[in-house]
């Protein structure tokens, strides 16, 4: 019941995140994170692209053509990542993979930025193998935190 409201709450939220072509992509990233607590990867063809650059700026650097003069996006919460992750393919021309707060894995394309940030892929993950939360996990991990479990497996 608790993902319904939560899920519904996403639909009605005011625009969540914005993107703009002249904005580095390390702060495009950075807005993403504090938005939705998840990280964005940003490619230039096959390879991450210099966060240092602007969307723009990586017009000038790739064979792909880049859409820097498009008007700039506002994304919602409610937004599946797989209809995200086309949408800024055909309004940039940019590749792009949202990736757990870690950056540790790629977010299955089913759930939305909203469900994303509430971590619903890691408790349906941990529910499919009979484990019943996050902290149950973590417990029988030896871990006090996520970050910890993460930066054990690295």
């Amino acid at each position: 019941m608790l993902k319904f409201f939560s899920n519904l709450t996403d639909k009605f939220k005011a625009k969540d995140f914005h993107i703009a072509a002249n904005k580095k992509l390390k702060t495009i990233q950075a807005e993403f994170k504090e938005n939705f607590g998840l990280t964005l990867r940003i490619y230039k063809g096959k390879q991450l692209a210099d966060p240092e650059m602007t969307i723009a700026g990586l017009n000038k650097k790739t064979s792909s053509e880049i859409h820097a003069n498009n008007v700039d996006l506002s994304i919602k919460a409610s937004l599946n990542i797989g209809e995200f992750e086309k949408l800024i393919e055909n309004h940039f021309g940019l590749t792009i993979q949202v990736a757990n707060e870690f950056d540790s894995y790629c977010v299955n394309n089913k759930y939305t930025l909203g469900q994303a940030s509430r971590k619903e892929d890691l408790i349906d993950w941990l529910s499919e193998r009979g484990i019943n939360s996050i902290d149950e996990f973590l417990t029988k991990e030896n871990c006090a935190s996520l970050e910890e479990y993460y930066n054990k497996q690295k």
